[in-house]
């Protein structure tokens, strides 16, 4: 008993993630013994590493151009201001209009989560569902086009159309894992019961199909395509640094084979290097997954955590091309950098939240959690651009869930 409440404490501190049962209880069995991927920033390392030519880490120069237009989101806000008392419930039905995000406190008997709209208004969710140890089943989600809301309502899991009447209602403990990027389809699986089959939804029509074939212990559900078919990931087996990737895409409908992909990423890491763990987020066309890179330390110290990543590398479905992307880190090897905040400290790291059409959505997270904000980087020319500034880092939103996330 002691065992699994260490376990489901480990997945509540390190996979940050509303998923304490079921398929996570099952996957933080899988990972306990896996490498434990953290920052390694030491001169030695650096020099070792120097001596290495590896051709895929090479960033991709800017494409011919002098002048590189910095990125903007425009639906985001410029700042994320808390409200001076608790927002009023979401009104149970009509319309309320887009939403923009959720922020949410993970505490113990913390305040609900909180959706912003796009006028600027917030609405108090419903409070989560919570196990025995106090964590969630599940998160609120907001599909890529604001339209739609998930949270864990009244002993379900409700999908509601923030524009409209609309309501789809699925079984408690339904956890979203991935939205295609038009937003029609929702990719879910059961946190209850390990073993269901991930389903995926249909929001146009409320039709739901469970993916055929899936060995929960063989194969992780991570994405839906346009076309809806579900983006399966390999699971390697016992304690290995990932290196290569295992996908499949599998046609709900069963009405295909799935269609089979492999790649190899050694060329694309540094000898300490390792593909994470965390979800890979889909491209806006939904031709490309994004995966972190995180730097492997001892095996024996746990699961890997995604605050201490690396960079991004980029695979293509379509042309099977493989692209590292850099990310800005302070930690990196070499002269330290420049804080793109003015209140942040020497240590601050980007975390990737999203794929958006405007490029890939950051969370700038600083030591001292007072110059936090999202950004957005241009995966083609590595330009950054400032997009919301965060209150001061607090319980009240260190989980910050844009569109899409």
């Amino acid at each position: 008993m002691n065992g699994l409440r260490d376990m489901l404490g480990e997945v509540a501190e390190h996979a940050k993630v509303y998923d304490v049962t079921g398929r996570a209880v099952r996957v933080a069995r899988r990972r306990r013994h896996a490498a434990r991927l953290a920052p390694v920033a030491a001169a030695a390392a650096v020099v070792a590493f120097g001596a290495v030519a590896v051709v895929g880490l090479r960033p991709d120069p800017p494409v011919g151009q002098t002048v590189v237009a910095v990125p903007t989101v425009d639906w985001l806000p410029e700042r994320l201001d808390l409200p001076a008392s608790g927002p009023d419930p979401l009104p149970a039905t009509g319309p309320v209009g887009r939403g923009v995000l959720v922020y949410a406190d993970l505490r113990r008997d913390a305040p609900a989560p909180v959706l912003l709209t796009e006028d600027g208004r917030q609405h108090r969710l419903a409070q989560p569902v919570t196990s025995a140890q106090g964590a969630s089943h599940t998160r609120p989600t907001l599909s890529p086009d604001g339209r739609w809301l998930g949270e864990q309502r009244d002993g379900r899991y409700v999908l509601r159309d923030l524009t409209g009447t609309a309501r789809h209602q699925l079984t408690e403990g339904s956890s979203p894992v991935a939205w295609s990027p038009e937003s029609r389809w929702l990719l879910l699986t059961d946190n209850l019961d390990e073993d269901a089959a991930p389903v995926r939804l249909d929001l146009t029509s409320g039709e739901r199909r469970q993916v055929p074939g899936v060995d929960s212990e063989r194969w992780q559900p991570v994405a839906v395509l346009p076309s809806g078919e579900a983006v399966l990931l390999g699971v390697p087996k016992g304690s290995t640094r990932r290196t290569s990737l295992e996908l499949r895409l599998v046609d709900a409908a069963g009405a295909a084979e799935p269609t089979r992909f492999q790649f190899e990423l050694r060329l694309y890491l540094r000898p300490a290097e390792s593909v994470g763990w965390e979800t890979p987020r889909l491209s806006p066309d939904g031709r490309a997954l994004l995966f972190s890179v995180v730097e492997l330390a001892d095996p024996e110290q746990g699961m890997p955590g995604l605050d201490h990543g690396g960079e991004l590398i980029r695979v293509d479905l379509t042309s099977k091309a493989v692209r590292r992307i850099p990310l800005p880190y302070a930690d990196r090897p070499g002269p330290p950098a420049p804080s793109p905040s003015p209140a942040a400290a020497r240590a601050w790291w980007n975390e990737p939240l999203g794929y958006l059409p405007e490029g890939v959505l950051l969370r700038l997270r600083t030591a001292d959690g007072q110059g936090d904000a999202l950004q957005v980087l241009d995966p083609a020319t590595g330009a950054v651009g400032r997009v919301t500034e965060l209150p001061a880092r607090g319980p009240a939103v260190e989980f910050v869930w844009p569109r899409g996330s």
